[in-house]
């Protein structure tokens, strides 16, 4: 078996999984969100931690790490929250987790809002549209969540599986054309 071969089929392998990912995903789309909301209240444990952890480290005004402090406990809060009201409460419960992400991102806007004015104060002024764009970007998640949440992830995920299972496809088809062409030019 070639060097070609042996990539060829990795290739096929991985659009295999692609394409079972994406109809895992839409067949079972309230398990994918739990999943979701699962690494999301990971990452903002992980997130809050951080900020809590880097406020040591930074410059900022008094205001400034005040709102870094409320961020970072807010955030670990969340964190906490969202495991555990998703691993062991009702699905009802998804929503009301949905709106206080939405409520947490609004808050995590206002300090990306709050360190892009003061980042030319404390010498780093490239930051400044990094900071922006975080924050607009933040804020306007956050206001999509708080309008038909459910039905925005649900829409989310569905078109996310959609678009997994054409590429887990289209991959397929490829790599078996690949290995078709392949065999004929071996033999």
């Amino acid at each position: 078996m070639t060097l070609r071969t042996k990539g060829l089929l990795k290739m096929l392998l991985v659009g295999a999984v692609v394409l079972a990912v994406g109809i895992i995903v839409m067949t079972h789309t309230s398990w994918f969100l739990k999943v979701v909301m699962i690494a999301a209240g990971i990452s903002s444990f992980v997130e809050g931690l951080y900020t809590l952890f880097g406020v040591r480290k930074w410059c900022f005004t008094e205001f400034t790490r005040t709102f870094a402090i409320i961020k970072g406990v807010e955030a670990t809060i969340i964190g906490i929250a969202s495991v555990f009201v998703t691993i062991f409460a009702a699905d009802t419960f998804l929503s009301v987790m949905v709106y206080i992400f939405a409520v947490g991102l609004i808050f995590s806007s206002v300090v990306s809002f709050e360190n892009a004015f003061v980042a030319k104060r404390f010498g780093i002024p490239e930051m400044k549209s990094h900071f922006l764009i975080e924050g607009i970007v933040t804020l306007l998640v956050s206001l999509i969540l708080f309008f038909r949440p459910i039905d925005t992830i649900v829409t989310v995920v569905k078109v996310l599986s959609i678009i997994f299972i054409i590429l887990g496809a289209m991959v397929i088809v490829i790599s078996i054309i690949a290995l078709i062409r392949s065999k004929k030019q071996e033999a």
